[in-house]
């Protein structure tokens, strides 16, 4: 049995590069599996935790060239308004998933996503997910990452949370 291994293999047409690059910050980037593209779970939700405090759950689940779930390394912005209202006028989180212990602790490996909880919600949102009702809020989440030449790379997605 003969096992060939090289440092570039097709696979369809996609090419894998088996490099790995550190960034100033220290970062360090996967290349054949770095997420290429990126969406919001439907299991995102609003819920309320056991001290009756209205939060987000959220989670992001990141794709590689072929489809298939993978992990990343970069930043998370998320933006959360009221649906039909101006996205301007939403809070924000943001997520820093560079450190590999911070990324790690993220990571919900029963669903391959990312589960973020937000809480601080605007009222309006906050008073709907207790009462279960009322207007529905848009989330919009960008991921920061990078190629593993250094080219700045952001996935975004949209996605409407129910109360």
């Amino acid at each position: 049995m003969a096992i060939v291994a090289g440092g570039c293999q097709p696979r369809g047409n996609v090419v894998v590069r088996e490099q790995v690059v550190r960034t100033a910050d220290g970062l360090v980037l996967p290349g054949p599996f770095a997420p290429k593209a990126m969406r919001i779970h439907p299991l995102t939700h609003g819920e309320v935790d056991a001290d009756q405090i209205a939060r987000v759950v959220l989670h992001v689940e990141l794709k590689d060239a072929w489809g298939d779930t993978t992990k990343g390394v970069g930043r998370v912005q998320v933006q959360l308004w009221r649906d039909g209202a101006n996205p301007e006028d939403g809070e924000r989180w943001a997520v820093d998933l560079r450190s590999l212990s911070e990324n790690a602790s993220f990571y919900d490996s029963a669903t391959r996503t990312y589960r973020i909880v937000l809480g601080g919600l605007p009222a309006w949102f906050a008073r709907a997910v207790r009462e279960r009702a009322g207007d529905s809020a848009r989330a919009r989440v960008l991921f920061m990452t990078s190629e593993v030449d250094g080219t700045a790379v952001v996935l975004r997605d949209e996605f409407v949370v129910r109360p």
